[in-house]
């Protein structure tokens, strides 16, 4: 006799200690030097668990025209998954969406408020329904003088 087929266990929470966004300077579109360590350090998770998929969320704080600050969310979500493709990322496990200054982190109240609303941010999500946590992080904040 055959021994029974049993179910597979579903799977567990993977506790992934990865940054869920990065930031950049006032009206700048470029990946800084510190944005790249961030960075690094999710790509590391993306080549560990070839499973997990993310959107791109591009953000702006709110200083300039609703169109200026689409485009610009745009092209700082799109720099950021270029980054990610020249590191060996596939396409196809990334969507980008421009969200602009329609989804602020923080009230505006200061200089470092306006640089936290200037990120994308990472909406990571494992394939096989697995649930990820992840953390914010601020170690390239780019504040204005």
């Amino acid at each position: 006799p055959t021994p029974p087929i049993l179910p597979e266990p579903p799977p567990e929470t993977i506790q992934l200690k990865v940054p869920r966004n990065v930031h950049f300077g006032l009206d700048q579109d470029f990946i800084s030097a510190e944005s790249a360590v961030v960075l690094d350090q999710i790509v590391a998770v993306l080549v560990q668990y070839p499973s997990i998929v993310v959107d791109l969320h591009g953000h702006t704080d709110s200083r300039a025209s609703v169109a200026y600050n689409q485009d610009l969310a745009r092209r700082r979500a799109e720099n950021t998954r270029r980054y990610l493709l020249n590191q060996g990322i596939g396409a196809q496990r990334m969507t980008i969406r421009s969200l602009g200054e329609t989804e602020l982190l923080v009230e505006e109240t200061n200089r470092t408020n306006y640089a936290r609303n200037r990120r994308v941010e990472f909406v990571f999500q494992d394939v096989r329904g697995v649930e990820i946590e992840f953390f914010n992080q601020e170690e390239d904040l780019q504040v204005e003088p």
